[in-house]
């Protein structure tokens, strides 16, 4: 919710930040299985190699050399919604009018969007809203050497249990997601 109140983005069926439970189930004998649920929370994973980015069509999605931060040019969307299906995180989504009043300046009246990762609170030497805001402090960002060196036990969540599986016509997109595992 915070990245949506930071970007003025009204409720809706987007969904920039989303929780997943993951069971685990064990058979400890033969009458009753062992379960558990972890959550697992993310957003866009700012891949580095970005299934949704080879998707689009119209070349309105791109990922920037000099951070790496994968961003959509909504004024660019044509439509073809190759990206939601590009996308094994769910990250790209369509809102509705109730979320967003269509913009004249679009070709399409609700492009996709997805997570900025706040370019302008970057640019002012502050985190994302939704790393301030986390009120159990369970979200940081930064680069993956500043991750790393936080937290030592952090690996990469493509080693997590439960992750989605990363593959898109048979390639990896190599997400830059870490998960600090307990």
């Amino acid at each position: 919710m915070a990245g949506k109140d930071w970007n003025d983005v009204k409720p809706g069926p987007v969904k920039w930040r989303q929780i997943y439970m993951h069971e685990n189930r064990e058979v400890v004998n033969t009458s009753f299985p062992d379960i558990t649920f972890r959550p697992l929370v993310y957003s866009c994973n700012q891949c580095s190699e970005p299934a949704c980015v080879l998707a689009c069509g119209a070349g309105a999605i791109s990922k920037r050399d000099k951070d790496g931060i994968v961003l959509v040019d909504r004024k660019r969307c044509v439509n073809m919604q190759n990206c939601l299906s590009a996308c094994p995180y769910g990250a790209i989504q369509i809102p509705d009018d109730t979320q967003e009043y269509p913009d004249s300046s679009w070709q399409t009246p609700h492009p996709p969007q997805k997570c900025t990762f706040r370019l302008d609170r970057w640019g002012n030497g502050q985190k994302p809203a939704c790393v301030m805001s986390c009120p159990q402090r369970a979200l940081d960002a930064g680069t993956a050497d500043y991750i790393l060196r936080t937290y030592p036990a952090a690996v990469p969540a493509t080693e997590v249990d439960g992750f989605p599986e990363d593959l898109h016509a048979g390639k990896h997109t190599l997400p830059n997601f870490y998960i600090k595992k307990r």
